[in-house]
């Protein structure tokens, strides 16, 4: 062998060695590798007086956020906490007793009342008697007012020294800032409303009004390799609403703004409240709106008088016709879809038979094929066609095999690009086979009488260089898929809906958002390991475009109705969730505590804040009824950097493409609703779009964020 040979052959093992090793740094397992925080640069207390060395107990750097005061403590011994503290200034003592200390938090005391300047703190470990320490930090009255009024804004989500999100007031102006900023050497993203910002460490400007969903995610590797579950990932969620300042903002139009109204304002506590605080209205008519009743204590009938035109069919005393029902894989006990596909024409329509009384029924056999064989198919049209022989007045449609044009689930950060679907509008048809007839002619053409679409929140990675996500194009990708459908002959009778679920599904092992939870009873903290939620600014846009354009929505929940209270949670050694942790106040009390009965149910795990929304949005909706039903839609044209953009066949994925706002109109005679969304600008950013009406009069809107705008008004002619 040449020494040439030798040479080449040692090049190509060193160049495929240094890729292999490049390929398994950066998609191999993290396994092994620890990470640690990188510390923040906080004043260091000065240690005064430190009784025991047995325990080492110390005071390290500490944070003031507003009246509440943080710190960091050390020692070299466990089952310290909890403490008695005592806060000295010139003289005056303020004792706070069995002040809790968990990982995760500093020890934390809040609505201190101190003058600013030296200050001292004594911590007194009660878990092991004589191990104390005093220390000496500075207090800054200057701080005292740099957090808003407690009683002006909620949050809930994560709660630990990860993130920590409060809104700041500074020149009557409020910002987001996350006071935690935490830096462990990973890659750190941080989003509002699922599209990346910067600074939050240092404040983002916001307006009041609105509810923010604020995502931290950690992973040592870049960001969009979010889909490889062999790395560290880490996430931490908080959501806050912000109250309205009570001062309306003047907008240069000629049409009426349809805000959230004045009159919505969250509680502190864990459940919803819509079904008894929301006034009471109708339901528009025509629409579709089925939801689930969350509140074990609050009858059905309230969510008729606000607006919801179906419940679940477990409800007890209510209408048949006003029950809803999504059949799973369990009405054939959980059976596949080859034994579906043995049974005779006499069996399945003997199964049709079971299924009366309901007013909206949907197929979701999920654990069967989503494009169905010819075999399946065929039973699946028997069935369909049994059902609505027996209820002709029942709304039917399949989730899980879709409408005949499903979702795309468009986006421009991989191959389904919005532009490459316009050429759809040319032939509008099925772009899947389910819709085919079979060979004996019989189709699904004609039993289903309900086209829904598929709004389930989308991943929060990819990211482009604007800091968008596929989640910013769920909208349109939805509007783009329902128009299709209205459009397919054997469609355009049927009602057009979004199917809808609060909550991002993992698709990738998605680490959990770790959600805190205070108890009284025993006093302590729950962690409940939780799914990503959807921001509320796209539930409000998906409830008003799937009322406005189309016939409404439906929105799915996994439970059944919840109790309330601090202390209702019941843990067993078997109880079915996706982790939990539990931090006791006396640093004794066992989990074991909440192994009990909770007669009058257990409270939800999470703030189901974005099911709120959607009934928000019926009732925004409902205030432009009178244009709604009856009217006619079309897109309006929108003026920016001084160019007219027409609307034009496919808008809406012709403005996904071009990362565009999106606006459209109800007429109804003189009468005339404007709805429009940005889906891509800046979370906080706000654009004053000029828009050009039907009867050539021009008009200024404004959209804020993600958020969805809507307008009435009266045209000229």
């Amino acid at each position: 062998m040449s020494k040439s040979v030798i040479i080449w052959i040692s090049t190509l093992l060193l160049v495929f060695s240094g890729a292999g090793i490049w390929a398994w740094q950066r998609y191999g397992p993290s396994e092994g590798k620890v990470f640690v925080e990188i510390p923040n640069e906080l004043p260091v207390a000065i240690t005064i007086d430190s009784a025991s060395n047995a325990c080492d107990l110390t005071v390290r750097r500490y944070r003031q956020i507003g009246k509440e005061m943080q710190f960091e403590l050390a020692a070299n011994a466990g089952g310290l906490a909890p403490y008695n503290v005592e806060i000295v200034q010139n003289g005056k003592v303020q004792r706070f007793e069995k002040v809790p200390h968990r990982l995760g938090l500093w020890l934390t005391l809040t609505n201190l009342t101190l003058n600013g300047g030296k200050t001292s703190i004594k911590v007194s470990s009660l878990g092991q008697p004589g191990c104390e320490t005093t220390a000496e930090f500075d207090y800054n009255a200057s701080l005292i007012t740099q957090i808003l009024d407690e009683s002006k804004w909620v949050r809930q989500g994560s709660k630990d020294t990860w993130l920590d999100v409060r809104p700041v007031v500074k020149n009557n102006r409020i910002y987001l800032k996350d006071f935690a900023n935490f830096q462990d050497g990973r890659t750190h993203v941080v989003m509002i409303d699922n599209i990346v910002v910067s600074g939050l460490e240092n404040g983002v400007e916001v307006k009041p009004g609105y509810l923010y969903n604020v995502t931290a995610k950690w992973i040592d590797a870049p960001y969009n390799d979010w889909w490889n579950s062999l790395k560290n990932r880490s996430v931490r969620q908080q959501n806050i609403w912000i109250s309205p300042n009570g001062v309306a903002t003047k907008e240069e139009s000629t049409l009426t703004r349809i805000d959230i109204p004045a009159w919505y304002a969250p509680k502190k506590d864990i459940n919803v409240h819509f079904d008894t605080d929301f006034p009471e209205f109708k339901p528009i008519e025509g629409k579709l709106v089925m939801q689930y009743r969350l509140n074990n204590w609050v009858p059905a009938q309230n969510y008729f008088n606000r607006g919801i035109t179906h419940l679940p069919a477990w409800e007890k005393n209510i209408p048949t016709d006003k029950m809803h029902w999504t059949a799973s894989p369990g009405l054939f006990q959980d059976k596949n879809q080859d034994w579906f596909a043995s049974l005779s024409r006499e069996e399945v329509e003997k199964s049709g038979n079971n299924i009366t009384g309901f007013g909206a029924y949907a197929f979701d056999f999920e654990f069967w094929n989503q494009v169905y064989n010819p075999e399946v198919k065929q039973r699946l049209i028997w069935f369909a066609e049994r059902i609505r022989k027996n209820n002709p007045n029942i709304n039917l449609f399949d989730y899980w095999g879709g409408s005949a044009y499903t979702n795309p689930h468009f986006n421009t950060l991989n191959d389904k690009k919005p532009g490459a679907f316009l050429k759809d509008y040319d032939n509008p048809a099925p772009n899947h086979t389910n819709y085919d007839a079979l060979p004996n002619g019989d189709s699904f053409q004609n039993v289903f009488n309900v086209s829904p679409t598929d709004v389930y929140p989308r991943p929060s990675f990819g990211v482009d260089e604007q800091g968008n996500t596929p989640n910013n194009f769920a909208l349109l990708s939805a509007i783009h898929a329902l128009r299709i459908n209205e459009l397919i002959p054997f469609q355009k009778k049927n009602k057009s809906i979004f199917y809808a679920w609060n909550r991002y599904m993992p698709l990738y092992k998605d680490p959990v958002v770790p959600w805190h939870l205070e108890t009284s009873n025993p006093k302590g903290e729950l962690v409940f390991g939780q799914l990503e939620m959807m921001p509320a600014s796209q539930a409000l846009s998906m409830s008003l475009f799937s009322l406005i354009l189309f016939d409404g929505y439906y929105i799915w929940h996994d439970s059944q109705p919840a109790g309330r209270g601090a202390n209702s949670y019941r843990i067993t050694p078997e109880s079915s969730d996706w982790g939990k942790e539990w931090y006791p106040a006396d640093a004794k009390t066992n989990i074991s505590v909440f192994n009990r009965t909770v007669p009058d149910g257990e409270a939800p795990r999470y703030w189901d804040y974005p099911t709120e929304f959607y009934v928000l949005g019926n009732w925004m909706a409902k205030q432009v009824e009178d244009v709604l039903v009856g009217g006619t839609n079309q897109d309006l044209a929108y003026e920016i950097n001084g160019i007219w953009h027409e609307p034009k066949k496919g808008q809406a994925a012709l403005v996904a493409d071009k990362k565009e706002p999106f606006i459209s109109a109800i007429v109804k005679g003189n009468k005339i609703v404007v709805l429009g969304v940005d889906s891509f600008q800046p979370p906080t950013a706000t654009k004053k779009l000029t828009v050009k009406l039907p009867d050539g009069e021009k008009t200024t809107i404004s959209l804020y964020g993600n958020w969805p705008a809507l307008y009435r008004g009266t045209l000229k002619k």
